[in-house]
């Protein structure tokens, strides 16, 4: 071995050491630290999770005579510039309900910094911890920490309290950012017998050991549960005893991580903490002497128990709140159809969403519906009872939307979001959310296609619903231009927007005014001059969106010598794949599947004939997931273009990212493929 390649080893060696041998006591951050000004692994990196310790265990509490959840963070974190800030700052949620709540303890942050040869702490005050409500059955506590500049170090821990000892945690054992090491232990007594999922891409090293676990039990004269034998008494029937330990055997769980890579976000990624790397527990059964009882369960006992609550399935027989509106509104009307409608409509113009999410009313249906307002339960509830009032079959439809989690298991936790499900005669069926004041039956928002979904019947039963849309939804494009001697463009476009194109072209600017309408055009196509824009069917549900407008172009036509170069889409024309990374671990989630068609007819030049036109052709993507062709022709002296892109698959899995990858860059190539025109 050569003296360079010793070196190096010797190098690899001591930094490995450090890494292990480095001091993570809370409030003791090193000089190296504070002076680190990239992550060598990751240049990319804002910032890096130096040091992440999670502990979760249960105490034995005396004074409740029961266990509680122990959550214990710590968490140091490098922040490299600016860009890194949003990392010095964390929130969580505690769970609640009417009997208990989890709480949080011992929170603390510090904000390290250095000024010369001095590092300078600063402390995360009171005041910058907030706590609020964040739903019925949660509260939000949020934190940022103070002091932040370039090159600083912050680090924070605190406790989660929780009485709820049946449901752990998922345990997240990746970030965003790269994490340096990463230490997690889980303890659980010999009494709580879990069994564990693993999510995500990453290698897990998880090992199990065991080991000795005791506290300290006292009967007394009030109700106690006896660990030993597994049964309910009374103290008044035991004689006074002394405290005595109880011995019990911990199943431990451990990992340890280093360098463990940042989850990178990527175009089309949906709800990335399905994907992230983790491991969630699932109580089986629990076993106090000769006592056991079971815990898991399936999706038909969870759904009888949501239905059975008086924040649900009670919500949904109440009808005399609006019985004498829908009377009115539907008591002469025998069309089933024109029923739905009329109801839903009024559901939608008279609620408001409140923005809250939740598969459970909170203020009850009758409040909401005199207030005018609610979350998602309360104002879907409603509108399923008033279609069942009406005489139409409809089933309250449970959802875990795209911004939670979806469960690996059975739980009563597994949903945020309920719709409605409406079975015609016919045999048709409508799904319906009238939250959303862009929607109509069968279109629904982003948030509830990506999601997962289960409708339910007063029997119990259940049965697992895929809401993504089966046809691709349609955009057509029309584009009719001439070209002058000089290569400046002028032309006409006509665009149609339908089912969820034109539902999302209503979401994000259907309340634009007409300057902002051009102003966005422009900056989309990079047009020069744009008149006589106007938008047709944006406040019209059912019908298309229709937009058009004329336009100027000076920089498309590339003219040199006596030849023009121009690719026939111009503006419409894909120029960049979004797709970048060499691979991907997750998979692609469009939303729902599109179809593009381009229709272009061109004038040419007088004085011009046509020396090159793009050859026709087309490719697939396998299992018929997605499809391209491109048809040039010349008819009666005009160039016309005909494209069609579909994708037909709303979500691709990562098996195929290659491929969709090479697919859009075959697209780009195919499209910026050029007429040649020559002077005569």
């Amino acid at each position: 071995m050569n003296t360079i390649h010793k070196m190096i080893l010797g190098l690899f060696l001591i930094s490995s050491i450090n890494c292990l041998a480095q001091d993570y006591k809370f409030g003791k951050v090193s000089k190296e630290e504070l002076l680190e000004q990239s992550y060598t692994l990751d240049s990319t990196a804002n910032a890096v999770i130096l040091y992440e310790n999670k502990k979760v265990y249960y105490e034995y509490n005396p004074t409740v005579r029961w266990f509680l959840l122990i959550t214990e963070v710590h968490r140091r974190v490098k922040l490299y510039n600016k860009n890194g800030f949003d990392y010095a700052s964390d929130e969580f949620l505690l769970y609640k309900n009417a009997r208990a709540k989890e709480k949080v303890s011992d929170l603390k942050g510090i904000t390290y910094n250095l000024e010369g040869d001095k590092v300078i702490k600063t402390k995360l005050k009171k005041e910058g911890i907030f706590e609020n409500e964040f739903s019925e059955n949660y509260d939000e506590v949020k934190f940022t920490l103070p002091n932040l500049q370039d090159n600083s170090v912050i680090e924070y821990k605190y406790k989660v309290i929780s009485p709820f000892v049946y449901n752990m945690d998922r345990i997240v054992l990746q970030d965003q950012i790269p994490i340096k090491k990463l230490e997690v232990k889980v303890e659980m007594p010999e009494y709580f017998n879990f069994k564990k999922f693993t999510t995500g891409y990453l290698p897990i090293d998880l090992k199990e050991t065991s080991s000795d676990g005791s506290f300290m039990y006292t009967p007394n004269r009030a109700k106690f549960f006896d660990v030993e034998k597994g049964m309910a008494g009374y103290g008044s029937k035991q004689p006074k005893q002394k405290p005595r330990a109880i011995d019990y055997k911990l199943n431990v769980n451990t990992i340890l991580s280093t360098d463990v890579p940042a989850f990178k976000t990527e175009v089309y990624s949906g709800n990335i903490n399905n994907y992230m790397s983790s491991v969630v527990y699932e109580l089986q059964f629990t076993k106090f002497g000769n006592s056991v009882e079971n815990y898991a369960t399936t999706w038909e006992e969870i759904i009888k128990k949501i239905y059975s609550s008086p924040n649900f399935g009670g919500e949904l027989d109440k009808t005399s709140y609006y019985k004498d509106d829908i009377q009115q509104l539907v008591g002469g009307v025998s069309d089933p159809i024109k029923k739905v409608g009329l109801i839903y409509s009024f559901v939608k113009n008279k609620m408001n969403w409140n923005g809250n999410y939740s598969d459970l009313t909170r203020q009850g249906v009758r409040k909401a519906y005199k207030e005018g307002t609610g979350n998602v339960a309360e104002i879907n509830l409603m509108l399923t009872s008033m279609l069942k009032y009406a005489g139409i079959k409809a089933n309250p439809v449970l959802v875990t939307s795209n911004t939670k989690v979806v469960s690996l298991f059975p739980t009563l936790d597994g949903f945020d979001y309920v719709i409605t499900r409406v079975k015609l005669p016919n045999g048709s069926a409508f799904y319906l959310d009238a939250t959303d004041k862009y929607g109509e039956p069968n279109v629904l928002p982003t948030r509830v296609i990506q999601g997962s979904a289960r409708v339910i019947a007063e029997n119990g039963k259940s049965q697992r619903l895929n809401l993504r849309p089966r046809k691709p939804s349609l955009n057509r494009n029309s584009l009719q231009y001439e070209i002058d001697v000089d290569g400046v463009v002028k032309g006409k476009s006509n665009n149609y927007h339908l089912d969820y194109l034109a539902h999302g072209f209503r979401e994000k600017y259907g309340i634009y005014d007409q300057e902002s309408q051009i102003k966005r055009i422009k900056e989309k196509y990079e047009v020069n001059e744009l008149s006589n824009y106007e938008v047709k069917g944006a406040n019209e549900l059912g019908k298309p969106v229709n937009e058009r407008f004329e336009f100027v172009v000076d920089d498309q036509i590339e003219v040199i010598d006596n030849e023009m170069f121009f690719s026939p889409l111009l503006f419409l024309r894909h120029k960049e794949n979004v797709f970048k990374s060499d691979d991907r671990r997750y998979p692609v989630d469009f939303g729902h599947g599109f179809s593009d068609m381009y229709m272009v007819n061109i004038k040419i030049p007088e004085g011009y004939e046509i020396v090159e036109l793009p050859k026709s052709g087309g490719f697939k993507l396998p299992d018929d997931m997605g499809s391209f062709s491109f048809n040039s022709k010349l008819v009666n002296g005009m160039i016309q273009i005909s494209v069609t892109e579909t994708m037909n698959s709303a979500v691709i899995l990562p098996q195929y990212y290659a491929a969709i990858k090479e697919y859009y860059n075959q697209i780009i190539q195919k499209e910026s493929d050029q007429v040649v025109l020559k002077k005569i």
